[in-house]
């Protein structure tokens, strides 16, 4: 089990604008473009969380999206059911209609894979994906750095 394509988009957004200053707003295109998400799925993920409360928007030339909440108090599980809400998460992983009295093979272990999965989501927030991201771009540019083109090696 994964996250929708909606949520990871709504989550990178998300981390996009933790990443940055608190005061600033950031347009729909620029976090489209930065995060390789299509727009027009990205203005309806973006108002969803708006309505929510996550995301606060302000209108004009100069307008955009900025967290309404403190990027550490907003979780993945929150923003996973606010977007895509999984309504099979419950079900028997078999579809057989197990229950804790009388559960199929897998219920027990598939119970204990589901409160981990939730778990993990319920106490990841934000503001760590944003750090990692953070992060591992600081960690790409200094390998780039470190890269001697092929001309500056002949030159020498």
């Amino acid at each position: 089990m994964i996250l929708s394509k909606t949520t990871g988009y709504g989550v990178m957004a998300l981390a996009y604008l933790a990443g940055q200053e608190a005061s600033m707003v950031c347009g729909l295109q620029e976090i489209a473009e930065t995060e390789c998400i299509p727009p027009i799925y990205l203005r309806k993920i973006l108002g969803e969380l708006r309505r929510h409360r996550i995301l606060r928007s302000t209108k004009g030339i100069h307008g955009g999206y900025s967290l309404a909440r403190l990027p550490d108090t907003i979780t993945v599980w929150e923003v996973n059911q606010i977007l895509a809400p999984d309504p099979y998460l419950d079900e028997c992983i078999l579809g057989a209609g197990c229950t804790k009295a009388d559960g199929c093979v897998l219920h027990g272990r598939w119970q204990r894979i589901r409160r981990d999965y939730v778990e993990l989501l319920e106490t990841t927030t934000i503001a760590q994906i944003a750090r990692s991201r953070q992060m591992r771009r600081s960690f790409a540019r200094r390998a780039e750095d470190r890269i001697v083109p092929e001309e500056d090696e002949e030159q020498r």
